[in-house]
């Protein structure tokens, strides 16, 4: 009977922590005050970047890059605070509309995280340059792969994703 009581408290904690972090990634909401170009596609805060496809890419020759140009289309401000990768083979460096490049930031807790408080004004472009490095997983690393940078901001996150197919 002790047994039976411990099974279902346990059940009904993971339960709780469940549908706790369920309502915490379901208000997670991009913002809605800013729009966003990106490469000869667009779109608004409230829909998601298109994912780049870097089709297939060679461990061999080395990093790959690409430029996703940001575009302020409001009257309001916004303001970049944070600029984090989601695997450590994935940098970003982040290029302001006075020309100054700063970064590269990469996966919280590998390296020093440079703060930014980047001010992106009313028609202008920040441009986020994403380098991927095949050869970051060794061999193990070949195949399809999916990588995200976020940009924190104050009026939401920004969330640029790309794939790859990473031969030998």
């Amino acid at each position: 009977m002790k047994n039976k009581n411990i099974i279902v408290v346990s059940l009904l904690i993971i339960l709780v922590v469940g549908l706790i972090l369920w309502g915490k990634l379901g208000s997670a909401r991009p913002a809605d005050s800013a729009a966003i170009a990106t490469g000869s596609t667009s779109a608004t805060f409230a829909d998601s970047i298109p994912a780049y496809d870097f089709g297939s890419v060679s461990m061999a020759r080395g990093n790959v890059e690409h430029e996703f140009a940001i575009t302020n289309t409001t009257e309001a401000d916004f303001t970049v605070t944070k600029a984090e990768t989601s695997c450590m083979c994935t940098n970003v460096v982040l290029r302001l509309p006075d020309g100054k490049e700063i970064g590269p930031f990469g996966m919280p807790g590998h390296g020093f995280a440079q703060a930014i408080n980047a001010v992106i004004g009313a028609g202008e472009k920040l441009i986020a340059r994403v380098i991927f490095d095949p050869a970051a997983h060794g061999p193990a690393g070949i195949g399809q792969i999916e990588r995200a940078v976020m940009l924190a901001t104050n009026k939401g996150p920004i969330m640029i994703q790309f794939r790859a197919k990473v031969t030998p």
